[in-house]
């Protein structure tokens, strides 16, 4: 027997079985066809899509980096406030020296 006559039998083994059920009980069969039957089809359509090909992933060349370079720290340190930005214009006063002991 083909797959599609063994279908058939059952399909109509179900119907005489539910055809004397309460009206929510046949309901209840339909909704388990119907959830068997989405699966089935989703089942398919994912066997019959092409697959992407799979790139390989590129690695990024590291850049050399120069003794030069500041750090990401020093960066964030140097970064002046608002008072020291304005120059010291006035003179400096020179202070006496000690003398040694």
């Amino acid at each position: 027997m083909s797959a599609l006559t063994d279908v058939q039998r059952a399909l109509n083994a179900i119907r005489s079985i539910t055809s004397d059920e309460r009206a929510a009980v046949r309901l209840e069969v339909l909704r388990l066809m119907a959830t068997m039957i989405a699966d089935e089809a989703r089942d398919i359509e994912q066997r019959a899509a092409p697959k992407p090909k799979q790139r390989r992933a590129v690695r990024s060349v590291p850049m050399p980096k120069s003794p030069n370079t500041p750090k990401l720290q020093q960066a964030a340190q140097k970064q002046p406030s608002q008072q020291q930005q304005q120059p010291n214009t006035q003179p400096i006063q020179p202070i006496k020296p000690i003398a040694p002991k």
